[in-house]
């Protein structure tokens, strides 16, 4: 879906939220401006950083090490407002947009080593010594702006506190963006024994690159709010509440771009260099799929990020943002009689 036209319905929504107050004075109108902390499942996003640190994690040993560092998008910054007009005493219709987000960072560290003894003659070997040691740190951003359509019931407790009841649903336009920079260092050596004494192969190889990946997506849901309004003064008043959301954001599309250079010294004790650069691009999706370790039997799910789905299990990556929130809060009432 071409998000540009949601954006101008956003846009054009802010606009009414703001200008239509000014124009409203001889009705009951409410404005409410909030901030607040919400806990999100994450959905495939998280799962995905989960299976990554434990198949790191069951990896270890044999001559592997690793360190991974990196946490699940599990919680969000929320800000937003909305216009809230009375449809009687106790209930009310409100329309609000917000900005969502939530960010990961982290490093990521791989250390292998292996050696090996080839027989190369019926009394000869050759020794074959193999490192590499790699470094990942990869940030995640992601940015939703949810524009929604709620019913409200107020219970008045006292002439001060009011009990607030709702639910309704909305649109999500998600954005995310995974930027990595990332280095590598490998080398294997080979000695081997002749007639004339040790012969030595080199093949060291040094990579730095930096990768990024954006992505947007359209999301539909639903939520329900509990909360509390205290009265500060005849056209003021706190708005503490809790929200809880179902929201599926599922089919994330858009480009990877992958920028790298390396240099290589190989050959006969090392005589030999190259070095150069890449670049690559590419239009995809991302995809949730299984890793299956053959010598565990263990699963993983992971995410991808290709054209086509990389297996015949792989579906759609659902970075979902069904959780709860709480947000605190100023509302203005226009136009309210006393």
């Amino acid at each position: 879906m071409n998000l540009r036209k949601p954006w101008l319905l956003f846009v054009l929504l802010l606009g009414g939220i703001v200008i239509l107050p000014v124009y409203a004075f001889n009705c009951d109108l409410s404005f409410r401006l909030y901030g607040g902390l919400g806990c999100v499942d994450g959905g495939d996003l998280s799962r995905s950083i989960s299976g990554w640190r434990s198949y790191y994690r069951d990896r270890q040993g044999e001559g592997f090490l690793s360190s991974f560092k990196l946490g699940e998008m599990h919680w969000a910054l929320e800000f937003g407002g909305e216009a809230v007009w009375p449809l009687s005493p106790r209930w009310s219709l409100s329309l609000g947009g917000g900005y969502i987000l939530q960010k990961a960072s982290g490093k990521i560290t791989t250390q292998t080593t292996r050696r090996e003894e080839i027989p190369v003659s019926p009394t000869g070997r050759s020794t074959l010594d193999f490192d590499e040691a790699t470094e990942q740190n990869p940030v995640f951003t992601k940015s939703t702006v949810p524009i929604a359509i709620s019913l409200h019931y107020f219970l008045a407790l006292n002439t001060r506190w009011t009990l607030t009841l709702g639910g309704g649903g909305g649109i999500y336009l998600g954005r995310l963006e995974f930027r990595e920079s990332y280095k590598l260092q490998s080398e294997s050596t080979s000695e081997q024994q002749t007639g004339y004494g040790v012969v030595r192969y080199v093949d060291r190889l040094a990579t730095v690159g930096e990768y990024s990946e954006k992505t947007k997506c359209t999301g539909y849901g639903v939520h329900g709010r509990i909360g509390l309004e205290f009265k500060l003064g005849p056209h003021v008043y706190l708005s503490i509440a809790a929200l809880g959301r179902w929201v599926n954001m599922k089919g994330w599309e858009g480009t990877r771009a992958d920028a790298s250079q390396w240099q290589r010294i190989y050959g006969l004790w090392g005589e030999l260099r190259a070095e150069g650069e890449e670049e690559r691009t590419e239009n995809g999706q991302y995809w949730a799929y299984d890793l299956k370790d053959e010598m565990s039997g263990k699963s993983y799910r992971l995410l991808a990020f290709r054209s086509e789905a990389p297996s015949s299990s792989s579906r759609p990556a659902n970075f979902n943002l069904s959780g709860i929130s709480l947000h605190i809060g100023l509302g203005f009432r226009i136009g309210e009689k006393d």
